[in-house]
């Protein structure tokens, strides 16, 4: 056989080449293709075909070495890939297990319209959480800001266009700093903003004064804020509670009140309550204590002012200057508005076409209107948008302008029945707007097939027996779907494997190179930025350059700068041994890995078997589903613990989906002659020079090169690479899937009795 290691132990060549995957519902950034110091030059997108399992058996004569002394790196952690442009981006709707579903309570907001969606941007539960301390909002041709109760809307502001208002909840705030130096609060505030620390400033008048008022929060209980609070020098912890000073049927004569008490020295806020009236509201104690201190005091210095508990069945909202502090420095002047005691902060556009904005959530716009106020002691943030308004975001996030339109609709029938099925998922909330349930990044995301494609279907629902379906869809079904045994381990009458033509998501992919450095370091280049020598290697391979600077070599093809980042970089001039080609991963097809047995152990954890105590030497799918998707993975010949099958891909570090082969790079076989067979999995290899004398190969890694000229890579310690299809967990319907079948001439009804066996369509929920 023909070996190559280091120079001067055998022939060798010193030009090796090494090919270059992403969580589940996670996408990989986009890169702009052209090299920096920062990063190299890439496509956007990244991702390799599925490939059956590397054959064992090779001629003996063949094994070569492409590196000198190669050594493979650990890798970066599993995760998904970028998506193409006008390609399904995630895989929504998450698959729940079966009976997790809560129906509407009777009465609550969730239930009040079969033809209203509540939205969760942020809110904090058990089942679903997104934080946010305050919310910025904004239309372009203004909104009203109104409080909302069951018996209807009490207008407070009129914000004209492009008006940026502040909003939050009541609670408890650490107060770092008030002072009467505008500058001082701006800088500090910016300060803690560049550090990634969120603050507000507060704008008072005291005995008139200005006092600007630097706070963090607000935290659900005390406890919480003084624990903030430590360390910060000459801060204090402020509460909720509050002292009415006084009732008013005007605003005007409210406002008389609280710049009375301010004048004294007391912090005092202009509320609107929920019974229709004004309240001049004093305080803000964080205990009884100092709320009866506080009652003292103002009672000394305004004895004509009565006093009274504020009702904590009575919800009021306060009215508030604040000073907006700009990510480039400044600051900026803004209306405020404090929901307490379960309020409610109701703001619509003017134009429904303008949506309102928020800007802490990407600075979406969304239809309908925006909720603030406070769930569980934290802020909750609700957009309640009619349902086919809501759906133009869902299709416009999920899928692309340029899809077939009865593709569109299948998806409109699939998602309006998603969204009908969940009652009030989050007690006061229908979905969210992430791929924990659907994928809805408001108006921005719209385009016309989409809305057409919603009002073509409008009131349509899908059901299996006279009740709605859990109509499950992701983004790729690598070639055919799932049945619900191998992603929830029990059979759904509905949802059971099928064929799906979902290779149009490789479609005009790049190839990436699987390259051989001068070092022996292994990885993937994008084809685009290297050229043919003309020249080949000793082994037959041919020899590439690169003709650009700073191009990113990476462990598998595709980008992702976190979870799969650059190994090395390859400058104009860099040669390499190219010894393979992938397909650039996508929603197909994909590559994860190499992962050696401490990455593997790292992920696993607990669900490891106790022989992994030793290490990890074998690492097998020990089971698999009708659709070949893995039920089962083992560890050292026995069971990896695992809730229920589709969990594997959580185990494994976020796999694309269960769809996949593994490969070991310490497990080679040896076919010579006679057609005895030799396997071995990291033990020594001999090679026998051109003296007749035996010595052991030592080198950390080598390949294996079999009759039709392909190459394995073998090391000497077991490392586990993930050839993978699919991408989601494959039940229900392949979004990728429904494209194809639309492009084949298939209506959407069709599509959707396709992927959903014995379903009926029906016009509006039963």
């Amino acid at each position: 056989m023909v070996l190559m290691g280091k120079e001067g132990d055998m022939e060798m060549n010193a030009r090796t080449t090494k090919p270059g995957g992403q969580q589940a519902g996670v996408l990989s950034k986009r890169s702009n293709g052209l090299a920096t110091s920062a990063q190299a030059l890439e496509p956007a997108a990244a991702a390799a075909r599925h490939k059956g399992k590397w054959s064992t058996a090779v001629s003996h004569t063949l094994l070569a070495s492409l590196g000198a002394g190669v050594l493979m790196m650990a890798h970066p952690p599993l995760s998904v890939y970028a998506a193409a442009v006008d390609a399904p981006v995630t895989n929504s709707p998450a698959a729940p297990v079966p009976g997790t579903t809560t129906p509407p309570a009777a009465g609550s907001e969730a239930a009040l319209s079969a033809d209203t969606v509540r939205v969760a941007l942020f809110i904090e539960t058990a089942r679903f959480t997104s934080r946010a301390s305050a919310v910025t909002l904004s239309a372009e041709t203004g909104m009203t800001l109104s409080l909302r109760d069951p018996l209807g809307v009490k207008p407070l502001h009129a914000a004209k266009g492009k008006e940026a208002v502040r909003a939050y909840t009541d609670g408890f705030y650490v107060q770092l700093l008030a002072t009467p130096d505008m500058a001082l609060a701006t800088s500090k505030a910016q300060a803690l903003k560049t550090a990634g620390k969120e603050t507000g400033i507060l704008q008072r008048t005291k005995q008139g004064k200005p006092q600007y008022v630097l706070y963090q929060g607000p935290y659900a209980t005390k406890a919480a804020a003084d624990e903030a609070a430590q360390g910060s020098q000459g801060s204090s912890v402020v509460g909720p509670q509050r002292l009415s000073a006084g009732l008013y049927g005007t605003e005007a004569e409210a406002s008389v009140q609280v710049a009375a008490l301010a004048q004294a020295g007391f912090e005092a806020d202009l509320a609107v309550t929920s019974s229709g009236g004004f309240a001049a509201l004093v305080g803000a104690e964080a205990d009884a204590a100092g709320l009866e201190s506080l009652k003292a005091k103002v009672s000394a210095a305004l004895p004509a002012v009565k006093l009274a508990a504020v009702d904590p069945a009575q919800g009021y909202i306060l009215k508030r200057q604040e000073l907006s502090v700009a990510a480039q420095g400044g600051a900026e002047a803004v209306a405020a508005f404090v929901t307490g005691n379960g309020a409610k902060l109701w703001a619509t556009p003017v134009n429904q076409t303008d949506g309102v904005k928020v800007a802490e959530r990407s600075g979406r716009s969304y239809r309908g209107g925006i909720e603030v106020t406070a769930y569980g002691g934290k802020l909750a943030v609700i957009n309640e948008v009619p349902m086919d308004a809501y759906l133009y975001g869902v299709l416009g996030s999920e899928l692309g302008a340029s899809w077939p339109v009865e593709a569109l609709k299948a998806q409109a029938v699939a998602a309006r029945t998603y969204v009908k099925k969940q009652g009030n998922k989050y007690d006061i909330a229908h979905v969210s707007d992430t791929t924990l349930d659907q994928f809805y990044k408001g108006i921005e995301a719209e385009f016309p097939a989409a809305r057409q494609a919603v009002d073509a279907t409008s009131g349509e629902v899908l059901t299996y027996k006279g009740t709605l379906i859990d109509p499950l869809y992701f983004s790729n079904a690598g070639g055919i779907t799932a049945d619900s045994l191998e992603v929830w381990g029990n059979p759904v009458p509905y949802l059971v494997s099928v064929p799906s033509p979902d290779d149009g998501a490789q479609a005009g992919k790049k190839l990436w190179y699987r390259i051989v450095l001068p070092d022996g370091l292994i990885g993937y280049m994008h084809s685009d930025y290297a050229k043919d020598t003309g020249q080949k290697n000793t082994a037959g391979f041919p020899i590439y350059e690169s003709h650009t600077e700073a191009v990113n070599i990476r462990s598998a093809p595709y980008v992702d700068n976190t979870n799969n980042p650059a190994i090395a970089k390859a400058d104009v001039g860099t040669r390499f041994a190219v010894i393979g080609e992938e397909v650039e991963s996508n929603a197909y097809s994909w590559i994860r890995g190499p992962y050696d047995a401490v990455k593997l152990k790292e992920l696993l954890g607990a669900s490891l078997p106790a022989s992994a105590a030793g290490g990890i030497h074998t690492l097998e799918i020990s089971k698999r589903g009708p659709s070949g998707r893995a039920l089962e993975i083992s560890v050292n010949g026995e069971p990896v613990k695992s809730s229920y099958p589709d969990a594997l891909r959580s185990l494994l570090g976020g796999l694309p989906s269960t769809r996949f082969d593994i490969e070991e790079w310490g497990r080679y076989t040896i076919q010579g002659a006679g057609a005895s067979r030799s396997e071995s999995s990291g033990q020594p290899l001999y090679v026998i020079g051109g003296s007749g004398s035996a010595q052991a190969y030592k080198a950390e890694q080598f390949f294996v090169m079999s009759g039709d000229g392909s190459v394995k890579t073998v090391s000497s310690k077991p490392q586990f690479v993930f050839n993978g299809s699919g991408f989601g967990h494959g039940l229900g319907m392949s979004q990728w899937g429904a494209k194809g079948l639309a492009e084949l001439g298939h209506d959407y009804v069709r599509i959707l009795n396709t992927y959903y066996t014995g379903v009926a369509l029906t016009k509006s929920a039963p």
